[in-house]
């Protein structure tokens, strides 16, 4: 479907000027029970295709754009599973893309000036008044997101001479490999070299960085299926079980059951096990059937420090993780124990990275 609208004419011809990107307006307007908009967007870049629900602005100030950055925070709410939301509008002031950058609002303009931020592609393209164009395009990889968690998980790595050996081992992954998405992940901005060594600029807007990706793309490769209980067994009677038996089966509590542990306040209803590879017997054990409802997630352990470095919570996942399934869960006590979890345990990291 040929655009009619001349901002999204306009726009659209701005993003596929750049290598690599084709775009397919899908309808317009955009109508479903719960969504009213003014097109779908399909944009492709070599194979990575993201689906975006567009609204056009045609004047963002900064007098106007905590009302659009509002709108789009409740526009994200009603979308979809896969869906995105994307704002294409006239040629941006400088302060306003900050402000959009900033609340994570993906955008096109007439200008050329361009932000995309899905699980599998970032793209940064701001055209400054000198002409000069800044341009990153980067597929966040399984890899990418796992250097991102260890640099969260233990800012102290950067502080390591051999640190692109360090990843390497802890992550299996090639010292090649982590070379270059440390250089990737500096162009973009989330990490800084300094006197030979790296530096996390935004210790926040790195860890929204890894949680979308853990949701979004991590999770569902690493996810191995869902169980239910064997019988009339409530969930409260398996998560005896399954504390009881982690050390010996060595799997890690997360989720709403590894959130309750560490902050006694939550009454978990679900639970997310970070497996070994040799899994089975773990859901024999337990007494737990495959069921695509289930409360109970199995995920493979990726790496070597997927564990909560802390003795009293030896059988947990790491924080992060524990706080990234929690982000899938809209309900408000789940909410505040995410908040509580963050507070007490992530917050820490944070200082130790300068951010």
């Amino acid at each position: 479907m040929q655009p009619k609208h001349p901002l999204l004419q306009k726009s659209l011809k701005q993003l596929e000027a750049l290598p690599n990107f084709q775009a397919r307006v899908e309808a317009m307007p955009y109508m479903t029970p719960k969504v009213l908009a003014d097109g779908q967007l399909i944009l492709d870049n070599s194979g990575r295709r993201v689906e975006y629900i567009c609204e056009i602005k045609s004047n963002v100030t900064s007098e106007t754009v905590d009302f659009i950055v509002e709108y789009f925070i409740q526009l994200k709410h009603r979308l979809d599973d896969g869906q995105r939301s994307l704002l294409i509008t006239q040629d941006l002031p400088d302060q306003v893309i900050d402000q959009l950058l900033e609340q994570n609002i993906e955008f096109i303009d007439t200008a050329g000036n361009i932000y995309l931020n899905s699980p599998s592609l970032y793209t940064l393209v701001r055209r400054q008044h000198s002409s000069k164009i800044e341009s990153e395009s980067f597929e966040i990889t399984t890899s990418s997101l796992q250097i991102i968690y260890e640099m969260l998980r233990n800012p102290g790595v950067l502080k390591i001479s051999d640190l692109e050996h360090v990843l390497a081992e802890l992550h299996e992954v090639s010292s090649h490999i982590v070379e270059n998405d440390l250089e990737k992940l500096a162009r973009l901005g989330y990490i800084q070299r300094k006197h030979k060594r790296y530096y996390i600029v935004n210790y926040i807007k790195l860890l929204e960085r890894w949680e979308m990706g853990y949701v979004e793309s991590l999770r569902s490769k690493l996810l191995i299926n869902t169980f239910t209980p064997v019988g009339q067994r409530t969930f409260s009677e398996v998560a005896d079980a399954i504390t009881q038996y982690a050390k010996e089966y060595r799997y890690l509590v997360g989720g709403e059951l590894g959130s309750a542990i560490a902050t006694d306040y939550l009454r978990p209803t679900t639970a997310t096990l970070h497996v070994p590879e040799d899994y089975r017997p773990i859901f024999v054990k337990l007494k737990l059937r495959p069921s695509p409802r289930g409360e109970i997630s199995f995920v493979r352990q990726f790496g070597m420090t997927n564990a909560w470095n802390n003795n009293q919570f030896s059988i947990l996942a790491d924080p992060l993780l524990i706080h990234a399934e929690l982000q899938m869960i809209q309900d408000d006590r789940v909410g505040e124990t995410a908040n509580r979890l963050f507070d007490e345990y992530i917050a820490p990291r944070v200082n130790d990275a300068g951010a």
